[in-house]
């Protein structure tokens, strides 16, 4: 069987669907290896999975020192966030490049998530490795046109990097070597992109996931407060998790309800609540099993990224999305357009404001009912599936150039 180089990069929503086909690709006999930055490689080794260093160091500190990076709201830190972006690729890219080179010494076939589409580009040039590129972001394939200001000034850097390593600046996508993990029934691509294949989503599992229990803590909570609402950013940083976390207590007070905050990367915690609010009806946790966690609560609020998103139709649990950047914005849409839940702006979005939209959008049967509909068919696909035999096509019809 071959061996497999995925490789990787960004938070955690960027690397846990990867891990989760590394070892779904591991189950069927083949030898896996993942390429990946330091902080992520325990998520790797307790999978199970072979690790190799490829890149510098992205973790929750490292994002936590330049959240403001993870907020587009902003015009004003629009030139300073690209000329930022400029310089990680000029540090980044060529140390990963090396290390991936080193990587795929002995491997079959190199997989690539978007922003590892580059790396892919030039190893398969310096190599002739068979190289597949992939993507967790179904906004990214919805834009008729790539071509804008932070494309074309990410572009000319690539370039230069190119140069410097003694390849030609090419960044076509094999054209039959594209999947898109995620599914058609939430969003469609667009012809320019047509050549990508939607799996279906890769959903992230641990084994003991399905015997997870509650302690005795977070089981009153929820004898005491049925059904409350959720509050998780997941690994998005925040320049202010102290007021996001305020206007949500006090929204969730005004409603009745109690509020389940996951700390994440914002490091929700108890010392920012504010002093008028009820701290026996805000409950603070690390992670939950999502799957056991979404079928006990009335709603999410979250910033719209897309595992977060997928994973909530999966359980038919209605949300409230509050979009920063990157992909949030199209997936905030897409929520819209399916009519199960609500979109509201971050930075200007008030308690009132936060309980009429949930009260009228996302707390209503029509929208319990419409995402179960969703869910449904979001259930039926087996996204790793699809897939690894995908990945696998394309490694026979490698093998059989090569001969």
């Amino acid at each position: 069987m071959p061996t497999i180089v995925i490789t990787t990069i960004g938070t955690l929503g960027d690397h846990l669907p990867y891990v989760e086909l590394g070892k779904y690709l591991q189950r069927r006999g083949h030898q896996v290896r993942m390429a990946i930055n330091e902080a992520m490689m325990p998520l790797a080794i307790r999978a199970g999975l072979a690790t190799v260093l490829c890149g510098v160091r992205m973790g929750e500190q490292e994002a936590q020192q330049n959240a403001r990076d993870w907020n587009h709201w902003d015009s004003s830190l629009y030139q300073a966030q690209i000329l930022g972006w400029q310089t990680y690729l000029k540090r980044e890219t060529p140390l990963a490049f090396k290390q991936l080179l080193e990587a795929c010494v002995d491997a079959d076939l190199l997989i690539c998530g978007y922003q590892r589409q580059s790396l892919g580009a030039l190893i398969g040039q310096k190599t002739g490795i068979a190289w597949i590129a992939t993507s967790l972001m179904p906004a990214i394939h919805n834009y008729l046109s790539e071509t804008n200001l932070v494309t074309q000034a990410f572009e000319r850097t690539l370039n230069e990097i190119a140069e410097e390593l003694g390849l030609q600046p090419r960044w076509e996508i094999p054209k039959n070597h594209a999947i898109l993990a995620s599914s058609p029934h939430f969003s469609s691509v667009n012809p320019i992109n047509a050549f990508y294949q939607q799996t279906g989503f890769w959903f992230y599992e641990e084994q003991d996931w399905q015997t997870w229990q509650a302690d005795s803590a977070l089981q009153h909570f929820l004898n005491r407060f049925h059904s409350p609402l959720l509050l998780s950013f997941s690994s998005l940083p925040l320049q202010d998790a102290r007021s996001v976390l305020a206007l949500h207590v006090r929204a969730a007070a005004k409603l009745g309800c109690g509020l389940l905050v996951q700390r994440g990367w914002a490091d929700f915690n108890v010392s920012l609540l504010p002093d008028d609010c009820d701290p026996d009806a805000v409950f603070f946790t690390d992670f939950i099993p999502h799957d056991w966690l979404f079928s006990r609560i009335s709603a999410i609020i979250h910033h719209g990224g897309i595992g977060t998103l997928a994973r909530a139709i999966r359980n038919n649990c209605p949300m409230l999305v509050e979009p920063y950047g990157n992909d949030q914005f199209f997936n905030a849409k897409q929520v819209l357009v399916h009519e199960i839940g609500a979109v509201a702006h971050p930075q200007k979005v008030t308690v009132e404001g936060l309980v009429r939209l949930l009260t009228q959008k996302v707390l209503t049967e029509s929208c319990r009912h419409n995402v179960r509909q969703l869910g449904e068919k979001i259930r039926a696909e087996n996204g790793l599936e699809r897939a690894s035999q995908f990945i696998e096509a394309v490694h026979e019809r490698h093998e059989k150039h090569e001969r």
